[in-house]
């Protein structure tokens, strides 16, 4: 019922959209009801514990632009507000120590996975099978520039990318003895063997 979808609770559009629970018509308005809610609520994150690791995925099927823009609030909360006060790692509690009476995990899983996204979307490094890499990096938001590199069990995976002057170019480099799809915006997916590759400019 669309009823039940017409709330501010980002966990309760998330979770659906991302299980494909959804028809057609609910997806889509569900869809437009999230960046809603998103909008309401200062472009921070409103989901707890299961649905954190969820919503840029949802995001990106929705609008890559939208993804980015949740990713760079650094409003509490929001992932950014913890490097902004001194983190160097991903708090349990948005108040890092401060919170549970000092015994809050520094180093957590939940808002932590937004680092899968980082790898898999900003820098579009994947495992797809034995020896054989896609690589589809999806630049956007206000970085310059981002690079990861994945030590996969067939040999370090290396993306990134960086923009200037409106033009984009991507490094990319494909361990020994194995091959990779590269997918960038706005090109033909490529296939190609080991080695470094520097696209665009």
């Amino acid at each position: 019922k669309m009823c039940v979808l017409d709330t501010d609770r980002q966990a309760l559009l998330v979770r659906p959209l991302y299980m494909g629970l959804l028809d057609e018509k609910q997806t889509d308005y569900a869809e437009k009801r999230l960046i809603k809610a998103l909008e309401n609520y200062g472009w921070r994150l409103g989901t707890g514990f299961l649905s954190t690791p969820l919503i840029l995925d949802v995001l990106t099927e929705i609008d890559l632009e939208a993804a980015y823009r949740l990713l760079e609030n650094e409003e509490m909360p929001g992932w950014l507000f913890m490097p902004k006060n001194g983190a160097t790692t991903i708090w349990e509690s948005w108040e890092g120590t401060q919170a549970q009476g000092g015994i809050a995990s520094l180093n957590h899983y939940s808002k932590g996975a937004v680092c899968e996204w980082l790898f898999k979307t900003m820098c579009g490094i994947k495992v797809d099978g034995e020896n054989h890499f896609v690589v589809a990096p999806q630049p956007g938001g206000h970085f310059t520039f981002a690079n990861a590199s994945y030590k996969s069990v067939y040999g370090e995976v290396i993306s990134g990318w960086k923009r200037k002057d409106g033009k984009t170019v991507y490094e990319i480099n494909i361990p020994a003895n194995c091959t990779a799809e590269i997918k960038l915006p706005g090109r033909e997916p490529e296939r190609v063997n080991a080695g470094t590759y520097t696209i665009g400019g």
